[in-house]
């Protein structure tokens, strides 16, 4: 491992922890790139990397935030229809399984995360320029 690598494996590695930490250790790795490309004594090599890890760190936060209003909003409004409207076993049904879809959506989006986080992880490795990965961004 190459030393002047060493601040870009702590916000890798933070990087790593943001699902388990409920954000906090992203945005201590999304600050901490923030402040090493305003110093702009790193490498381009560096500095790819710390844009891609800002760059998934948003796209990951902005996924997170839609799935869980979403998940939230349509539980509630079919729980609402089924308690005040129209009692329906079916509807009730629906209503709980919504939650265990978006856990597994969450679950799939988080795998990616971690496969991203990896593939990056080998590229600064190999001492190669972050290429953000074509698809879906999620």
């Amino acid at each position: 491992m190459n030393k002047q690598h060493n601040g870009i494996w702590f916000a890798y590695i933070a990087s790593l922890f943001t699902p388990l930490t409920c954000l906090l250790s992203g945005v201590v790795a999304i600050v901490y790139a923030g402040y090493r490309l305003d110093k702009g004594e790193d490498s381009e090599v560096v500095n790819s990397h710390y844009y891609g890890l800002i760059r998934s760190f948003f796209l990951n936060l902005t996924f997170f935030v839609v799935l869980i209003v979403t998940i939230a909003t349509s539980n509630g409004v079919l729980i609402g229809i089924n308690d005040y409207w129209y009692q329906s076993s079916m509807l009730d049904s629906i209503a709980y399984v919504i939650p265990i879809i978006g856990m597994v959506f969450a679950a799939l989006a988080i795998v990616i995360w971690f496969y991203r986080m990896f593939k990056g992880m080998k590229q600064l490795k190999a001492n190669l320029p972050h290429k953000p990965t074509k698809g879906p961004n999620l």
